[in-house]
């Protein structure tokens, strides 16, 4: 595949880009598999990502939003599909795919191990109905029967299509033990704060 031309401009959410394919014969292929990256465009492609880390760079926002698939055409059609990150079917081919790459190891943890865990961590009583109670209250997935089940906080939780579910990741974990604590100690400062006062009540008598 050659690229006749390539013009575009890149932003957090769009990618504009218009291509001109023609094909290669192996003749070609097996000359272009002589040459190595011109230096200039490897240099260029370590500025883009020598601030970075790992995770910007495999986060979904900074990755390429063009979706390849393979259809059923005759010679005269394109067997190359550009699908519109916004539409429909780009979202559940998104969905597919972010299950297929990084859900498994980004967000493990189902809605009972992930209230397990927060029991566990936070050293306080907490169940799957706090669990739900804390999803709707931070609006981190929407609610059950939503016709766009997919709008998530992908920082913490994730759709599944395939499956219709949602798993949450260790970020969502670590939230809800931080905010359990920080309400543990509040709930202590306020209790010392009424025993000091009942103490100066007493003592005024």
């Amino acid at each position: 595949m050659s690229i006749g031309s390539v013009q575009g401009s890149l932003c957090k959410n769009e990618l504009s880009i218009a291509l001109q394919f023609g094909k290669l014969d192996l003749e070609h292929a097996a000359q272009l598999q002589q040459y190595d990256i011109p230096s200039h465009i490897t240099a260029l492609d370590g500025n883009l990502t020598k601030d970075m880390t790992k995770g910007e760079i495999d986060d979904i926002e900074y990755q390429f939003k063009v979706i390849y698939t393979l259809d059923s055409a005759s010679k005269g059609k394109s067997h190359i599909q550009f699908l519109h990150p916004d539409s429909e079917e780009g979202k559940s081919v998104k969905n597919v795919l972010q299950k297929y790459k990084v859900s498994d190891e980004l967000y493990p943890h189902k809605p009972k191990t992930a209230a397990e865990l927060v029991r566990i961590a936070s050293g306080q009583p907490f169940n799957s109905h706090d669990h739900t109670e804390a999803w709707k209250r931070h609006k981190v997935r929407p609610k059950s029967g939503n016709k766009s089940p997919g709008n998530t906080n992908s920082k913490y939780c994730i759709y599944h299509l395939a499956h219709k579910d949602y798993t949450y990741s260790d970020k969502w974990v670590t939230l809800l033990v931080d905010e359990i604590a920080k309400n543990v100690e509040t709930a202590k400062t306020k209790a010392t704060e009424a025993a000091v006062k009942a103490a100066e009540v007493a003592t005024d008598a």
